[in-house]
C-alpha cells in the first residue's frame, strides 16, 4: 500500500500548492486515450489524458478515480500508480500530479463530461497537441512498459515483500542489566521500549515516541548525549511465522542507561504493559520464550560489538548460536576446568564448568571459543573440533559445543579477569566437584576423545 498522505506531505515541504491527479488510460494495442476539452473549458482545443485536481482531503488514488469515471466514464479499474509531474498550472500555482495507469479492452466505450467534446486513442509517437508534460508521462511510461517484466510501481510493490518495521531501544540500568516490560496482552511476552513504525514516522522517531507513551519519560531528555546520537545498535530481519505471518524488519537504537532516580518516575501504560524490571542476560532466560531470548542475545551481542550488527531470524545453521562451551582436555585424561564465582546473574555460580563464554561481534564457533580459552585460562588451542549439542533441559541454550586437546604443562594456565580458579581436572576425579548437569552427557564422550593427538600448544 502506498502512503500517498507521506508523500502530500513531503510535496508541501517542497513548496508544492496543489495536489492532482491523472491517469494514463491504455488499451490492449498499446494505445493512449487521450481527451479534447471544450470550447468552454480552460485551456479550449488541448488534448490530454485524464486527470484534475484532488478534492479537499480525498485520498490521492480516491481522487484518480474521481476523475476518470467523471472525464470518461470509466469505473472500476485498477489503477496502478506510476510517477509524478510537477508543473505550474495557469494561476502560476505549483502542482504536483500523482499519475496512474490502467488498461481497457480495444473498443472499450467513453462516456465524456460536458468538460470534453472528443476522445481518441492514438499511439505515443503520434499524440495530438498536448502539454509537454503529459508528453513526457506518456512517452516515459509507453518506453518502460516495453522492458520485459516490467511494472508500473504501484503493481511492482505487491508482488514483492514489504515488511512491517519496528524500532525500540535497549536500555540497562548502572549494573548493566536489561530493562524489559510484560505484555498486558499477553503476559508470556517481555518488551523493549518501542514498537511498530506508523505511516509516515521513521524507526527512531518511532522509538523516541513509543518509549514515551510506554514508560512515561522522554529518553530524549532523561538521556540527551546517548539518544543525539543516534547509534544503532542492530537490524534484525525476521521472516514470517505463525505467530506474526509477514516479515518484520526491527531496528534496535542505543537507549542509555537509566538510574535509579530515573527509573522511579517510570509510569507505564498499564494498556499495553503490567511491569517492568531490569534482569541481567543469564536471568531473561527464565522469563522469556526462547526466541524472544535468542532475539535479545543477539541485540547485547551487537551492542558489545560497538557496530551495528545485521540479524536473520531464523539464523543460518552456522551462524545460529550466541555462546560458546569448550571442553579442553589434555592426553593425561585431565580436563581443564573453571571455579565461577557464586553470584546471582551468572550462570552457574559456585560451580566448576568448562571455559565458556558469549559470542563476540561477526565470531565463529571456533574463533570464539579460541578467545574464551585463551581470556579464561591464558593458553592458545587450535584444532578445535564440534561435539553433539546437548539436549535441551541441560541448560546450555544457544551454545555451541567445541573440544581440543592441549599438552602444554599445567602452570602455563593463568586465571583471567572472571572466576576463582582454573585447573586440569582429572576426568575420573569430576563426580567429586560440583558441576552443571550437562557434564554427565559429556564425560563419556570426552574419555575417549582426551587421547587424540594434540600439538605442543603455548
Amino acid at each position: 500500500m502506498i502512503d500517498f498522505e507521506t508523500l502530500t506531505g513531503l510535496a508541501a515541504r517542497e513548496g508544492i500548492e496543489r495536489i492532482g491527479v491523472g491517469v494514463v488510460v491504455r488499451d490492449a494495442s498499446g494505445r493512449i486515450l487521450m481527451i479534447r476539452r471544450s470550447p468552454h473549458d480552460v485551456l479550449p482545443g488541448l488534448w490530454k489524458y485524464p486527470g484534475g485536481g484532488r478534492e479537499g482531503d480525498e485520498p490521492v488514488d480516491a481522487g484518480a478515480a474521481r476523475e476518470l469515471a467523471e472525464e470518461t466514464g470509466l469505473t472500476g479499474l485498477p489503477l496502478e500508480y506510476a510517477r509524478h509531474l510537477d508543473f505550474t498550472n495557469q494561476c502560476g500555482r505549483r502542482v504536483r500530479q500523482f499519475v496512474f495507469t490502467t488498461i481497457v479492452p480495444d473498443g472499450t466505450p467513453i462516456a465524456l463530461s460536458r468538460d470534453h467534446d472528443g476522445h481518441q486513442w492514438a499511439s505515443a509517437d503520434a499524440l495530438p497537441s498536448t502539454g509537454d508534460g503529459q508528453r513526457d508521462v506518456v512517452e516515459w511510461l509507453v518506453r518502460r512498459l516495453a522492458i520485459p517484466g516490467w511494472r508500473p510501481v504501484g503493481g511492482y510493490i505487491t508482488t514483492v515483500a514489504r515488511p512491517t518495521s519496528y524500532g525500540s531501544f535497549l536500555v540497562t540500568d548502572p549494573q548493566g542489566r536489561i530493562l524489559g516490560m510484560r505484555s498486558t496482552i499477553n503476559p508470556d511476552v517481555w518488551n523493549f521500549p518501542g514498537g511498530n513504525v506508523e505511516h509516515g514516522r521513521t524507526p527512531f522517531a518511532t522509538a523516541l515516541i513509543e518509549a514515551e507513551e510506554e514508560l512515561g519519560l522522554n529518553l530524549a531528555a532523561e538521556n540527551p548525549e546517548v539518544i543525539a546520537r543516534r547509534r544503532l545498535v542492530a537490524v534484525i530481519h525476521e521472516q514470517a511465522g505463525t505467530e506474526y505471518p509477514v516479515p518484520v524488519c526491527g531496528y534496535v537504537f542505543d537507549g542509555g542507561v537509566l538510574t535509579p532516580e530515573q527509573q522511579a518516575r517510570i509510569r507505564l501504560d498499564p494498556a499495553e504493559h503490567t511491569e517492568w524490571r531490569f534482569e541481567t542476560a543469564h536471568d531473561w532466560r527464565a522469563l522469556m520464550e526462547p526466541d524472544r531470548y535468542q532475539r535479545l542475545r543477539q541485540v547485547l551481542r551487537a551492542h558489545r560489538s560497538g557496530v551495528p550488527l545485521y540479524l536473520e531470524r531464523p539464523a543460518r545453521t552456522e551462524d545460529d548460536f550466541e555462546g560458546v562451551l569448550v571442553f579442553v582436555t589434555d592426553p593425561a585424561g585431565r580436563l581443564l576446568m573453571h571455579l565461577r564465582e557464586d553470584r546471582p546473574g551468572m550462570p552457574w555460580p559456585g560451580y566448576w564448568t568448562p571455559i565458556g563464554g558469549w559470542r563476540e561481534g561477526r565470531e565463529t564457533a571456533g574463533e570464539a571459543a579460541a578467545r574464551e580459552v585463551a581470556e579464561e585460562a591464558g593458553i592458545t588451542v587450535s584444532d578445535l573440533r564440534t561435539l553433539p549439542d546437548p539436549p535441551h533441559d541441560f541448560g546450555l541454550p544457544l551454545t555451541r559445543v567445541l573440544h581440543a586437546v592441549w599438552n602444554g604443562p599445567e602452570s602455563d594456565l593463568r586465571l583471567g579477569d572472571e572466576g576463582l580458579a582454573v585447573r586440569m581436572v582429572p576426568l575420573d576425579e569430576m563426580p567429586l566437584f560440583k558441576v552443571p548437569p550437562y557434564m554427565q552427557h559429556y564425560l563419556p564422550l570426552l574419555a575417549t576423545a582426551a587421547t587424540r593427538p594434540a600439538r605442543r600448544t603455548a
